[in-house]
């Protein structure tokens, strides 16, 4: 059997699907079938599993009272849906092998595009000087706003959008015509990409909820041997609800031969006739071959000799910086181009436009309103960090995120101290000091006694903000403004530790 490193594409999950996840002894199986065209080309794939994610929004209430902080009251707002679709594991390597021989044609591509250094997602960009370290959102920022302070004896315009609904409407005809480009430089797939590609536009789904309602009474869960606990057995167990499903090792809803004989009326077949599901390996990539001819059409635009700006786009989120006199072209052609080349939409209330210029002898960036010029309070925001001219800061919404994640944490944790019949009556603080300190900070390799298992320990939030804050430190002067944003972060922890120990402690007493 060939070691996992041989195989980039192979990425092995163990969320509960319909079947049973693959493991490391799959490995030889699997790049026989997959690696086969002809059995691609027949390939019946499994119903997505559907589900919903909420992502909560809060904005500042403008016309509340101040608190005592001087702060106005956040106000709660509508929560923005995503739909997200996972693959069965099975179908999920399918995908992630069909995106690693598309990037790698998408890849030798753009190398011979003026668009190269501007498409920055999903690819691995090495760090200039560091061979095996790829840039992340951190240093495509950083590349963002270092050109803006390069340019600080100008007047500039920045304007940041996003792409409407991106995934949810990519235009198939649009999409095959580019993945045939890309892939062979005709006009038509061959037999097994035309089948993933099929896959993706005429999409079958189960719903997560449906699914778990139909099997939650019997679903298959991991558990441990008694007598021998380095071996797992599978089994299948009632489960009550399904945010318990983690908790209870749960590694599949039913077995495949189970829901083909008798569970097809659970699925549903999408009626949409633009856009691919979001959640699979391969959407990503085909998201960047989607856009290339949008892409070198904004980079001739943004490096002719009258305007020499800056374009970089993430994903669906795009930023571009031109001169102060080019602005109202800027916007125009970008908007043009998005409906003409992409047959896309960038909403007018989804893009954002930002002065930078010389004041009082300080270099200041702000808001601005498109229409009326109106100077607003707030300062550049992309990918995360947000830029006032002087110096750059991870936004405050990562820090908010962190915090209700960590007080999330130490409720669940004091709540199963107190009612779980599977644990202990005291709080597990290993696991709480790893999630939200600096004891768990740490980036490392994982060994195996004297093995390396090429699993990695990627730390937690305040490894970034670390990592940020090295990046950053030239940038902002030599100063730790960054790392001095996270100062609160440990005392917050330790009041909540004392709450829910005080909580846990009150609940014995009470018996």
């Amino acid at each position: 059997m060939k070691k996992k490193e041989e195989h980039p594409w192979i990425k092995l999950k163990k969320y509960p699907h319909i079947g049973f996840p693959l493991e490391y002894k799959d490995i030889s199986k699997l790049e026989s079938y997959i690696t086969d065209d002809t059995k691609i080309a027949k390939h019946s794939f499994l119903p997505f599993l559907h589900r919903t994610i909420f992502q909560r929004k809060f904005r500042a209430n403008t016309d509340g009272l101040l608190n005592k902080s001087k702060k106005r009251k956040r106000v709660k707002l509508k929560p923005k849906a995503r739909e997200i679709f996972f693959a069965s594991h099975f179908d999920a390597q399918i995908y992630s092998y069909y995106s690693y021989l598309l990037s790698k044609k998408y890849n030798l591509l753009i190398e011979t595009k003026s668009f190269d250094k501007a498409v920055v997602a999903y690819r691995k960009i090495e760090i200039e000087g560091k061979k095996g370290k790829h840039k992340c959102n951190i240093d495509f920022a950083l590349e963002t706003f270092h050109f803006i302070k390069a340019n600080q004896d100008k007047q500039l315009t920045v304007i940041v959008a996003d792409v409407t609904k991106f995934f949810d409407r990519l235009d198939h005809k649009i999409l095959k015509q580019k993945w045939a480009e890309v892939w062979n430089g005709s006009t038509t797939l061959p037999k097994d990409h035309f089948r993933v590609y099929k896959s993706l536009i005429n999409m079958r789904y189960v719903n997560e909820d449906l699914l778990f309602r139909n099997y939650k009474d019997r679903i298959w869960v991991k558990t441990k041997m008694e007598n021998d606990p380095k071996t797992s057995k599978k089994r299948q167990k009632p489960i009550k609800h399904k945010r318990f499903l983690k908790d209870n090792n749960a590694i599949a809803y039913c077995d495949k031969t189970e829901f083909l004989k008798n569970s097809l009326n659970l699925i549903t077949k999408s009626r949409r006739t633009k856009g691919i599901p979001q959640g699979t390996a391969l959407s990503a990539t085909l998201a960047n071959i989607y856009m290339l001819d949008f892409d070198q059409e904004v980079q001739d635009f943004i490096e002719s000799e009258s305007v020499k700006g800056f374009y970089q786009r993430y994903s669906d989120d795009l930023i571009i910086v031109v001169p102060r006199e080019k602005q109202a072209e800027a916007i125009g052609r970008l908007r043009s181009l998005v409906v003409g080349k992409a047959n896309l939409e960038i909403h007018p209330a989804k893009t954002k436009m930002y002065h930078f210029q010389q004041e009082g002898g300080k270099f200041k960036g702000y808001e601005i309103d498109e229409e009326t010029d109106e100077r607003k309070s707030k300062t550049l925001e992309y990918l995360g960090f947000e830029y006032d001219g002087q110096r750059a800061l991870i936004k405050t919404a990562g820090y908010s995120k962190f915090n209700r994640s960590m007080k999330r944490a130490f409720k669940r944790a004091s709540s199963l101290a107190i009612n779980a019949d599977t644990t202990d009556d005291k709080i597990h603080k290993s696991s709480l000091f790893k999630r939200f300190t600096y004891k768990g900070s740490k980036r490392r390799m994982v060994f195996n006694g004297e093995t390396k298992t090429y699993r990695y320990d990627w730390g937690n939030y305040l490894s970034y903000i670390e990592k940020a804050n090295v990046s950053f430190n030239e940038f902002n002067g030599g100063g730790n403004n960054i790392k001095k944003q996270s100062r609160k972060s440990w005392s917050r922890f330790n009041k909540l530790m004392v709450k829910s120990i005080k909580k846990v402690e009150d609940s014995k007493t009470k018996i």
